[in-house]
């Protein structure tokens, strides 16, 4: 586990699926909740320690296991949610881990939910994108926002069930707009919005390519092909994992030509 403190108010745990912790006047609010029971649990010791307030309310970005999997670890505490998340984890039906419960949001929103802590306050919008339920949390007094996997760094971007690569784009622009000097993605260091654009160029000029050929009636084999040679400059964060990460490209590469070849408009 890897903790980075961001700023005054805001720390990053960056471990597997990133955590944010952002330090009010009197609580603590996290963004996600990691994978691994044992870690989040370090990670919530520390933080009450270090800031001597208790975590108080964990908001989800979207629900895949990376990021909810420790969501027991915090049965105290008011979990947030959109009702889409909420719906999609009581679908997957997961087992409890060994000595806890399961534990559901009990705090849902449709599409925009606002969050005041005197006078700072936390903007939660599900913008969809990485997966349908995708969402961002914004808190503009700390100039920071957690952009949970719609922004994914050191790796290429991969997107699975749900996953809507024009509606992807659509968030990372929404991000360029917000006032933010630390962006916290789901996966790797906390970059600007410098790496938020290098993202975005990738995907659109992904989508370009891909669209012309299949406009122009290319073969799905050549349009991957041509698609893959696109540039993005990015370092893996396992070098010894190199054959999966071209296995990710390749599945993402072969799911977003399905997208554009079914929506040509």
């Amino acid at each position: 586990m890897i903790t980075q403190k961001v700023s005054e108010n805001v720390f990053a745990y960056l471990d597997g699926g990133n955590t944010t912790a952002l330090v009010f006047l009197k609580r603590v609010i996290l963004v996600d909740a990691g994978k691994s029971l044992p870690v989040m649990v370090e990670i919530r010791k520390e933080i009450e320690e270090v800031t001597n307030k208790k975590v108080d309310t964990v908001i989800l970005t979207h629900f895949h296991s990376d990021h909810t999997g420790a969501v027991p670890v915090f049965s105290d505490c008011t979990i947030v949610s959109s009702t889409l998340l909420l719906k999609k984890l009581k679908e997957a039906k997961r087992k409890p881990h060994k000595g806890y419960e399961l534990v559901f949001p009990n705090k849902t929103f449709d599409n925009y939910l606002e969050i005041s802590d005197g006078d700072t306050r936390l903007l939660i919008k599900q913008t969809g994108g990485h997966s349908d339920d995708s969402t961002y949390v914004y808190c503009p007094g700390y100039r920071v926002l957690a952009a949970g996997d719609n922004l994914i760094v050191n790796a290429y971007p991969f997107g699975g069930k749900g996953c809507n690569p024009d509606v992807w784009i659509q968030a990372l622009e929404e991000y360029l707009t917000l006032d933010a000097d630390y962006i916290i993605p789901g996966h790797g260091p906390v970059v600007g919005k410098d790496t938020v654009k290098e993202f975005l160029d990738y995907m659109v000029n992904v989508k370009k390519v891909m669209k012309k050929q299949i406009a122009e009636g290319v073969s799905k084999e050549n349009v991957i092909k041509a698609a893959g040679e696109v540039k993005y400059l990015y370092t893996p964060q396992d070098t010894t994992r190199e054959d999966y990460y071209r296995r990710w490209k390749e599945q993402y590469l072969k799911s977003w030509y399905s997208f554009w070849k079914k929506h040509k408009n």
